[in-house]
């Protein structure tokens, strides 16, 4: 299923693309992921952890592209990839109808609305999606702007697990947060 190439105004005043990510992309996406992984508190990855080179976010892309109950976008302003989404579907024939969302935003582009674009595509294309019933995340209790995004979209928290992440010698709750996209 494709995704048709949207443009918006950022909170900057900036115009943003939301687009499905292509193999070309896969350098910058990786240059990215890296550099918001680099001083995050509120993703479970430290950047040297990051499993992809160039060429693995290359064949990451390409079978995203191949598979139905999945999808990568990106947010680009001028040329640059400054965000992106993905919701991975479950290769499980009894779980295929659902998808896991990762999402990153560079840290130069964070709380202007590009969050809400990538996540609201995302449930756009799902939505549309004749497989995907139902998408899900997991994210730190202590990420009050993510909780609030994500219960502005809809998402309804699905359970807790206390002290799953460590974040600076500090365990964490995972909030596991869920919407319906399907009523079929």
């Amino acid at each position: 299923m494709s995704f048709l190439t949207k443009t918006y105004k950022a909170k900057n005043g900036q115009s943003i693309t939301i687009r499905q990510a292509v193999s070309d992309d896969a350098e910058k996406l990786v240059k990215l992921k890296l550099a918001y992984l680099k001083n995050t508190e509120s993703l479970p990855l430290f950047a040297n952890e990051y499993p992809n080179d160039i060429n693995q976010e290359r064949d990451m892309i390409e079978r995203y592209q191949s598979e139905n109950n999945s999808i990568i976008l990106v947010a680009v302003s001028k040329d640059k990839i400054i965000g992106n989404i993905d919701l991975t579907g479950s290769w499980r024939k009894k779980m295929q109808h659902t998808a896991v969302i990762g999402m990153g935003i560079h840290t130069q582009w964070q709380n202007r609305g590009i969050g809400t674009l990538l996540l609201q595509n995302s449930i756009d294309w799902a939505q549309e999606n004749q497989i995907l019933k139902t998408i899900w995340l997991e994210v730190y209790a202590n990420n009050a702007s993510g909780v609030a995004l994500y219960k502005k979209m809809n998402f309804q928290q699905s359970g807790i697990i206390p002290n799953f992440f460590l974040e600076n010698e500090v365990f964490l709750d995972k909030i596991i947060m869920s919407r319906e996209v399907s009523d079929n």
